[in-house]
């Protein structure tokens, strides 16, 4: 898998297309965007890091899902433990609201609720929640709202929301000069072809609340034109 990373790395040129994607002999067939995230280098999280979220509940007409435990009014919680809620597009850390509309947004994303397959990554920097949106149906259900908010139990906690074209918590990744890195997809089709082949993903840089275009874009490409959940990384 590592060897299949080194290749994604590799395709980050930024050129002209080919008429048809090439693969490396070889090259492994991921089924699913997570299976490709998780190889990754330094994540900014893990499988360790998913937290279970309560069963939804309904709330203002809103799903309402929350993980950790519930302070005695007025108390803190203990050293160490946290709780995150999630009501509409709206996140709760430790009693402290993070709205879409104070948040820092890619350009055009749209405010979004996580529907029933809502995630919730927290590590010790990092707090991360995504899902579809619960009327996502049909090729919308790609689109997986990502909102990060980052130094969560600090006086410098910030929320950002991400691309959502396949998005994932998982493919945050960290910087080796410092910030975060997270993909940007865009559909792939050669020219004439009437069936999307593939996906670019263009990676940007979070750093000093900013967010920065790099040159490194990877390339995946469907073995199946239309069928988005099963591909391979092309070679430049």
């Amino acid at each position: 898998m590592y060897a299949g990373h080194l290749l994604a790395l590799a395709v980050a040129i930024v050129g002209g297309v080919a008429a048809a994607p090439a693969f490396a002999d070889g090259a492994p067939v991921y089924e699913g965007y997570d299976a490709f995230w998780k190889t990754l280098p330094d994540p900014v999280f893990g499988a360790a890091d998913e937290r279970p979220l309560d069963d939804p509940q309904s709330f203002q007409d809103h799903a309402f899902r929350a993980w950790g435990p519930i302070p005695a009014d007025g108390a803190r919680l203990a050293a160490g433990q946290h709780r995150v809620e999630i009501l509409g597009p709206d996140i709760t850390i430790d009693r402290r609201v993070f709205k879409f509309a104070h948040a820092k947004v890619f350009a055009g994303e749209v405010a979004s609720e996580p529907g029933v397959d809502a995630r919730l990554f927290v590590g010790a920097r990092n707090v991360c929640v995504q899902g579809a949106a619960p009327s996502a149906s049909g090729t919308a259900q790609r689109h997986v709202h990502v909102a990060l908010v980052t130094d969560p139990f600090t006086r410098l906690a910030r929320r950002y929301d991400l691309p959502s074209l396949f998005g994932s918590c998982l493919a945050l990744t960290r910087a080796a000069a410092g910030g975060l890195r997270f993909p940007e997809g865009a559909y792939h089709a050669t020219d004439g072809a009437a069936v999307d082949d593939g996906v670019d993903f263009r990676v940007w840089l979070l750093r000093g609340g900013a967010f920065s275009k790099t040159p490194r874009v990877l390339k995946l490409r469907f073995p199946e034109p239309g069928s988005v959940y099963r591909f391979q990384v092309s070679a430049p």
